[in-house]
C-alpha cells in the first residue's frame, strides 16, 4: 500500500501542477481582455456624449444627459448601462481614472457622488413609477475590483436582502466608523452614519481618505457604497459604506455587488 501511494503522488502533484497552470493562462488571458477594453466608457464619453452636446443636438447620445461646466473639467454624464434594467452610471467629462485619482482629494473637485445621488431620479422615470430613497445605492468599485479606467459611479436599488441587513443592524452604526456586522456578501465592511448636511459638506472620497486610518495612501485599495435610511423624528439619512481589498479574504473592494439591477424591491408594495 505504501509503494502504491509514492507512485500515485507524483501523479497528483503533476495534475495539480497543470490545473494551476491553465488556471493562470485563463486569468492571463481574462486580464488581457479587460485591459484591452478598459477606456470604452471614457470613449463613449469623450468621443459621443460630449461632443454631441456641445453641437446642440437633441440628445447626448448614447447617454442620457450631460452636465458641461467650463472646459469640461468638473462635468459629468449620465449613462444608462446595459447591465439590467435599472442601472445608470455617473461619469466625469474630464479623464478620472478611478477612485484613487488626486483630482477628488482637491477641496474645488465636483462631489460627483453626491451628483450621482441627485441623479437617482433616472431610476424612477425609466420604470415610470417612484422609488423611495431607501431603496437606491450607489456604488464605487476600488482599482482591483472594476473593469473601467474611469470614474463611474453605479447608481442602482439595493438588494432586498442587503436592505434587511442593514435595517436590522442600523442601530449600532453612528459617526464613528466601525465594523458592518457579519460583513456584506462574505466580505469586511465598514459603515458610518451622515446626516443630510454631513453629506452636502465634505465628498464622500475626501472623508474616507480623511477618516479612514489608511486610507489617503491606499484609496486604490477601496471601494465604497452609499444607502439612504430614516432616521429618528423621521430625518432622512445616509450610510456611508467602504470594502477594502483583501487577497486572502477574496475581496477585491467590488462594493457593487450588493446592487439589484432588477429592483426587486419594487415588488413589495408597501415600500413605494
Amino acid at each position: 500500500m505504501r509503494m502504491k501511494r509514492k507512485k500515485r503522488l507524483p501523479k497528483l502533484l503533476k495534475w495539480l501542477f497543470a490545473i494551476i497552470i491553465v488556471a493562470l493562462i485563463i486569468l492571463a488571458i481574462w486580464w488581457g481582455w479587460v485591459r484591452s477594453h478598459s477606456n470604452e466608457l471614457w470613449k463613449i464619453v469623450s468621443e459621443q456624449c460630449i461632443p454631441h452636446q456641445q453641437l446642440s443636438i437633441s440628445t447626448a447620445s448614447p447617454c442620457i444627459d450631460v452636465v458641461l461646466t467650463p472646459e469640461t473639467k468638473r462635468g459629468y454624464a449620465i449613462f444608462k448601462d446595459r447591465k439590467g434594467p435599472l442601472h445608470f452610471l455617473l461619469i466625469p467629462t474630464a479623464k478620472i481614472d478611478g477612485i484613487e485619482s488626486k483630482e477628488l482629494q482637491q477641496p474645488d473637485s465636483t462631489d460627483y457622488l453626491y451628483q450621482a445621488w441627485m441623479a437617482r431620479y433616472y431610476l424612477a422615470q425609466q420604470v415610470g413609477k417612484p422609488i423611495s430613497r431607501e431603496m437606491v445605492s450607489l456604488a464605487v468599485n476600488s482599482a482591483y475590483g472594476r473593469s473601467q479606467e474611469q470614474l463611474h459611479i453605479h447608481i442602482a436599488c439595493i438588494k432586498p436582502e442587503i436592505q434587511a441587513q442593514l435595517g436590522s443592524q442600523m442601530d449600532t452604526f453612528s459617526e464613528k466608523w466601525s465594523s458592518v456586522p457579519y460583513g456584506i456578501n462574505n466580505h469586511h465592511y465598514i459603515a458610518r452614519t451622515l446626516t443630510e448636511s454631513q453629506l452636502r459638506e465634505v465628498s464622500p472620497f475626501q472623508r474616507v481618505a480623511m477618516e479612514v486610518s489608511d486610507a489617503a495612501d491606499n484609496m486604490e485599495k477601496y471601494g465604497l457604497a452609499l444607502v439612504a435610511y430614516t432616521g429618528h423624528n423621521n430625518m432622512p439619512m445616509y450610510l456611508l459604506l467602504a470594502n477594502r481589498l483583501d487577497i486572502f479574504g477574496m475581496n477585491v473592494g467590488h462594493t457593487s455587488d450588493i446592487q439589484d439591477y432588477q429592483c426587486d424591491l419594487l415588488k413589495t408594495e408597501n415600500l413605494f
